[in-house]
């Protein structure tokens, strides 16, 4: 039994991935973690990524399978998910095994595994397209912090380019430090955003506090105009604190500028 170590990168898995099938690997498991100890009957082995036999492999599962299966393969990769390299892995020797007609087989346990996590990341891209909340900053871009339980700030793209491509604008996943930014011309990814720390401190819902210099100068006053038009509407004898939390659950308020109740 072998156990691969590999970067953390998509190019890295799939380099693990060509790996392993070329050489029809028993794997045992593939893993990122600098610490971890393998035991007496299992094979550590260090691959070092190689961009050329990634986009090889990736190419060549680019013309095997569907757009939607692939998609699914990068979702369950960017869930983070424990374990989920080896179940891509045993779900791709599958697909060439069988074809894709595979993929619809739900009991089996791994193409289960893989569409329930791939429904899991694509049901948070749609909820924090309703759950992002931008604020202005004094250099006209439109701020807006997230922390999603999957790395799905790229998948927000499309969304936001098509909705606010007037707007210069950042979405910034704190919990990654990576993000999204639109010039009003192109979205480009960010691996790493460099700001202040007072702004995210600030962007937490119900902090604005007197940190009025972060943002622009209308910015307090149109989070006090939304939460008053949040209060509004409310029909005070329908509030289902149950159902709101099913609905938009408490671990997506820190960073709304509405005052949930």
């Amino acid at each position: 039994m072998i156990t691969y170590h590999y970067d953390g990168t998509f190019e890295g898995l799939l380099t693990v991935m060509a790996t392993a099938m070329a050489q029809n690997d028993e794997v045992n498991e593939i893993t990122a973690q600098d610490d971890w100890q393998p035991d007496l009957f299992t094979e550590l082995r260090h691959l070092e990524t190689n961009p050329t036999t990634a986009e090889e492999f990736f190419t060549k599962c680019k013309k095997q399978f569907s757009k939607p299966v692939v998609l699914d393969i990068g979702k369950c990769f960017l869930s983070e998910e424990s374990g989920i390299e080896k179940v891509l892995l045993d779900f791709i020797r599958l697909l060439f095994a069988y074809g894709e007609p595979i993929a619809c087989n739900l009991a089996n346990p791994t193409v289960m595994r893989v569409r329930k996590t791939s429904d899991q990341v694509s049901y948070e891209i749609l909820r924090m397209q309703g759950f992002v909340r931008f604020r202005k900053l004094p250099n006209q871009y439109y701020y807006a912090a997230i922390e999603p339980d999957h790395n799905i700030v790229q998948f927000l793209a499309p969304h936001f380019t098509a909705r606010f491509a007037d707007q210069l604008w950042l979405i910034h996943d704190v919990k990654r430090q990576s993000g999204i930014c639109y010039n009003r011309e192109r979205c480009l990814f960010i691996p790493q955003v460099a700001i202040n720390p007072d702004i995210i401190s600030a962007s937490r819902s119900n902090s604005f506090g007197e940190a009025h210099n972060l943002f622009a100068a209308e910015e307090y006053g149109y989070q006090q105009l939304w939460n008053q038009y949040f209060q509004e509407i409310a029909i005070l004898e329908r509030i289902n604190p149950k159902l709101q939390r099913k609905n938009m659950p408490a671990r997506y308020w820190s960073y709304l500028v509405e005052q949930v109740r």
